[in-house]
């Protein structure tokens, strides 16, 4: 039997980091290098190159294709990504489990969708049936056609709330040094809290800071500037200094899980909005107030990262801008 792991706990079965690389290491000797280690997104991509189909696995209900989704796909998503599909899937379970797979009609995923509340969640959960169905039609070959297909979704409010200078010191000025290094680095680089919380110092460079985004798998060279640089002169300082792998990193040296990061957050914001000091607003809003307050849409949207401008223009550009009259 293989020892427990004592480092890299968050990563796939069979995955180790040696040399400074994931290395993908099955019971059957093989050693196959998948990524440079810090590059997750491409490690889950090459990983589930590697995984074996489940050619024998039942499909005769959903229950079935559920485990077999569980088995042969999810190890190849991201960990946070893993996380709320099994928990998706778990009330997918009691809905459609005991269908079989040409069952389920667009009528029944349109009663899935029809809640008084919730609808955004509903919505979510049925991207997983979803993604399910994808793989039941055009790999497992068990179901004709996708249900989910052209069913409306509920329809869902676009967050507007944006973060004033005045809410944003206040709320940094009661936070512990390492979330306000937190704060300031999603502020000036306008990258997502994922995305921060996996920063490494080997991505750090006097070029900038290099981050290839795990939730699109764009890459981005964000230059220095004197704020950003005084950002990660603070981070160096902290403590421990050794080892210094991570640049947001626990007492411990270790990195910050996600859910980790947002129970320190959740719980300081709690206290500011029971004393009335300011109104809640989540740390992805700040990536937002980096949008809003950028000097151009074209500026947010190279600094953003986005597949789009409309999700630019229409998700995270809350503030007021100030145009010029024709004439």
């Amino acid at each position: 039997m293989s020892r427990a792991r004592t480092r890299y706990k968050h990563l796939p079965k069979y995955v180790t980091v040696i040399h400074g690389a994931y290395w993908f290491r099955p019971p059957s000797g093989e050693n196959i290098r998948l990524a440079t280690l810090g590059d997750e997104v491409t490690m889950y991509r090459e990983y589930a190159k590697h995984l074996e189909p489940v050619t024998h696995a039942r499909t005769d209900t959903l229950n079935d294709c559920f485990n077999r989704y569980v088995l042969e796909v999810l190890p190849g998503l991201a960990p946070r990504t893993q996380k709320d599909y099994l928990r998706h899937i778990a009330v997918l379970r009691e809905v459609f489990g005991h269908m079989a797979p040409n069952e389920v009609q667009p009528r029944d995923v349109g009663r899935f969708l029809d809640v008084q509340t919730g609808k955004i969640q509903k919505n979510r959960q049925v991207a997983v049936l979803s993604a399910v169905y994808s793989k039941m039609v055009g790999r497992w070959y068990c179901a004709e056609r996708n249900p989910c297909t052209h069913v409306e979704r509920n329809e869902g409010r676009r967050r507007t709330r944006y973060v004033s200078d005045a809410e944003y010191a206040t709320v940094r000025a009661a936070m512990p040094p390492r979330v306000q290094i937190a704060m300031d680095l999603a502020l000036l680089t306008g990258q997502r809290q994922g995305d921060l919380l996996a920063l490494r110092w080997a991505q750090v460079s006097e070029e900038g800071i290099f981050f290839q985004q795990g939730k699109t798998g764009k890459k981005l060279l964000v230059g220095l500037s004197p704020a950003l640089s005084e950002v990660l002169e603070r981070a160096k300082r902290l403590l421990p200094n050794l080892p210094r792998e991570y640049v947001l990193r626990t007492r411990n040296g270790s990195p910050y899980a996600g859910e980790g990061f947002r129970a320190i957050w959740q719980r300081r914001m709690r206290r500011l909005v029971a004393s009335g000091a300011v109104e809640r607003f989540t740390f992805h809003d700040l990536r937002a107030k980096a949008v809003s307050d950028s000097a151009t849409l074209e500026e947010a949207f190279e600094r953003a990262g986005h597949t789009s401008m409309q999700m630019t223009r229409g998700t995270y550009d809350r503030g007021t801008r100030k145009v010029k009259p024709l004439r």
